[in-house]
């Protein structure tokens, strides 16, 4: 069921694959304290029914050192029969459902049972290709595997075995004669090959290239990676990345409306022949689904699909169709006033003169500070932004509005944004802190409210 319980028709879709990307769940092994290997393996599911409802293709599970776990390595490791098991069974859901299942392991990997140096060897490159071909064996019914393609670190820092490594990946891959496709994920940092366009051109067929559709990590900031993107040669290569949940902001516990900012973007991808894009749902973290609650980034991933069905669609309209479906109709100009108005407002508490001022949408941790500073004013500023969304807000009427939630949500990034001023030297009364703490404990703990709390 999608959230909120409402109904949403969709169409035929101008691009050939619409790819969820899960970065959470089933990606960090054995850290099931807040949620159990089976409560990862539900949310997997629930996304996935959303997503086969509104037309997706693919799931993507971002896996990280969750993935080395699922292989015995040629029979030197022991593999976590249950998270292989789980991994089946979101495998045998997706197939279900119609869609194509990849995993991906970030910065490839092995336990060090495996005993062989990770470099540029013969040794090193038969243990990858068998392990590929131990994957597949495994999950016959994979569409694929992603791995980092420019973090890989040790003797693949240059050229030749940042190509070795894709065109390992994309053989290995169907080496049992199924075809399979090798998504090299660039994260933009392919000066080692040289201009884009020369990607795919020495590759075979089946490498695809996952890059971001900003200049840079997703932030509110950050511009259309023109420079990129403009000058792949075949962007049919691509698989270009959006995130609907928010790393950088808010992590869906207050909405940032993306349908003005990522409007011109899908214009161009569909004007340039990009014909694969994909969406995140989360950023590690299972709190604040994305399929949750409908007033919070569900948004975003409404518009993406509205804008993969008509790239040329306008915003506009489309927010006014989202918030019939979930408003009452006293409350729509007001909801349609408060989405609009909800990407200045949060832009403007993250972000200072086009600088982030939190650790990836959080309190910051005390390496991450840095050099930077905020004005010793900054209270000011948040207490303006969050006085004027909160008249929004207020607006709505009580009832079936969501009113409550978006007022909690609001304060809650407005103190984020106090907790980083004062570490970035703003001045202002503390007392915040514990309001935020015992308001709202689970988003407190979310964006790590403690790494400034004291009591």
């Amino acid at each position: 069921m999608l959230p909120g319980a409402k109904p949403v028709t969709v169409q035929a879709k101008a691009f050939k694959d619409l790819q969820v990307i899960d970065h959470w769940n089933l990606r960090y092994h054995e850290k099931y304290d807040e949620f159990t290997l089976a409560e990862q393996v539900a949310q997997i599911k629930r996304n996935m029914d959303v997503a086969a409802q509104l037309g997706f293709t693919s799931y993507l599970l971002f896996q990280k050192d969750a993935f080395p776990e699922l292989l015995t390595w040629g029979g030197r490791h022991e593999p976590d029969e249950q998270l292989r098991a789980a991994v089946q069974e979101v495998l045998d859901h997706a197939t279900a459902r119609g869609l194509k299942l990849y995993v991906h392991c970030n910065e490839f990997m092995w336990p060090d049972s495996v005993d062989v140096a990770y470099a540029d060897t013969p040794q090193a490159w038969q243990t990858y290709r068998d392990a590929l071909r131990e994957l597949i064996s495994l999950y016959r019914d994979l569409a694929g595997f992603e791995v980092t393609a420019d973090e890989t670190g040790g003797a693949l820092e240059e050229k030749e075995g940042v190509l070795t490594f894709h065109n390992e990946t994309a053989r290995a891959l169907r080496s049992d004669g199924r075809e399979r496709f090798a998504l090299m994920r660039t994260w933009q940092r392919v000066d080692v090959l040289g201009s884009p366009t020369t990607l795919g051109k020495t590759d075979d067929a089946n490498v695809l290239f996952s890059v971001k559709n900003t200049d840079g990590d997703f932030g509110a900031v950050k511009g259309f990676d023109e420079e990129f993107i403009e000058t792949v040669d075949d962007p049919t290569r691509l698989l270009v990345e959006f995130d609907a949940w928010r790393e950088y902001e808010t992590h869906n516990i207050f909405p940032i409306y993306l349908g003005d900012y990522w409007a011109p973007r899908f214009r161009e991808l569909a004007r340039r022949g990009v014909e694969r894009i994909g969406v995140r749902f989360n950023w590690n973290s299972g709190h604040f689904a994305i399929t949750g609650p409908p007033w919070g980034n569900w948004v975003n991933v409404f518009c993406f699909v509205r804008l993969a069905e008509n790239p040329n669609a306008d915003p506009d309209a489309i927010l006014r169709e989202y918030v019939a479906l979930y408003y009452p109709a006293q409350a729509q100009p007001t909801a349609f006033d408060l989405y609009k108005s909800s990407f200045a407002f949060v832009r403007d508490l993250y972000w200072n003169n086009g600088e982030k001022i939190t650790d990836h949408g959080r309190v910051n941790r005390e390496r991450k500070i840095g050099d930077r500073t905020v004005p010793i004013d900054w209270f000011a500023r948040v207490d303006r932004l969050t006085q004027q969304m909160l008249a929004t807000i207020n607006a709505l009427p009580d009832t079936g509005a969501y009113r409550e939630e978006l007022r909690k949500g609001a304060l809650v990034i407005s103190y984020l944004s106090k907790a980083c001023g004062l570490q970035l030297g703003a001045e202002g009364d503390t007392s915040f802190l514990d309001k935020w703490k015992r308001m709202d404990p689970l988003g407190f703990d979310e964006l790590r409210g403690e790494n400034y709390y004291s009591p």
